[in-house]
């Protein structure tokens, strides 16, 4: 009877044990809750307000391109001549006279009055030795480039007997002599009358005509002609 009564609560026990498994297998699962790594991981998300979209100023090189190229082409219409504007009643549309003499008129160049060519100067009517036989090297440059394009110095056309040796003045050489006699000047009398505007002339004429400024051709001359008198 012991025997029975053990053998029935085994059985039920195990009934039990298997509808309590199967009914574990078929009921549901609840889900697993994730692993908490930091005690960040339970706080809350909080999303940033979206950054507001920047409005970029259009370049004015760009929209002028687009408005011109989107703007409509208009057809050029040939404009009709115009006819001549007439003078108002009373008023000439001519010039004076006096006006249009000038403006017709040729330009004529004064010419400038050069010294002669003397056949010859008797001792009473040479020149006298200018101011420059008495004025430094340096006065002597700056009235001559005062003076403009210059006069003609007195000139011969032969000397007056006989040719006085201009190579004596220092600075002039055979050449220099040869070309002052070319153009007429033979004597110291002659070269120590030379102005500025003569000093000019010649400069423009003769080699190393710096040299009659730097060394002073008229103050030499002068001397040379005092004692020849």
């Amino acid at each position: 009877m012991l025997l029975l009564i053990l053998q029935s609560a085994a059985l039920l026990l195990g009934v039990f044990l298997i509808s309590g498994s199967v009914g574990w297998l078929l009921s549901p699962k609840p889900k697993r809750k994730a692993r908490r790594v930091s005690v960040f991981d339970d706080a809350p998300v909080f999303l940033a307000d979206p950054e507001p979209v920047r409005q970029v100023e259009p370049d004015p090189m760009v929209a002028a391109a687009r408005q011109m190229t989107s703007a409509e082409i208009i057809p050029l219409r040939p404009v009709a001549p115009t006819a001549p504007v007439a003078a108002p009643v009373g008023v000439s549309t001519e010039l004076e006279p006096a006006i249009m003499a000038h403006i017709e008129a040729p330009v004529v160049e004064t010419p400038v009055v050069a010294e002669p060519v003397l056949e010859t100067l008797d001792r009473t009517s040479r020149p006298k030795a200018s101011m420059l036989s008495a004025m430094t090297p340096e006065s002597v440059e700056a009235a001559v480039e005062q003076a403009g394009t210059g006069l003609e110095p007195h000139r011969l056309r032969a000397a007056d007997g006989k040719a006085d040796d201009l190579t004596l003045i220092s600075g002039i050489g055979t050449l220099n002599q040869k070309e002052l006699n070319d153009l007429g000047i033979f004597h110291y009398w002659q070269v120590a009358s030379w102005t500025p505007e003569h000093v000019a002339w010649l400069s423009a004429r003769i080699h190393s005509a710096k040299r009659i400024m730097r060394e002073n051709w008229m103050a030499q001359a002068a001397k040379m002609a005092a004692r020849a008198a």
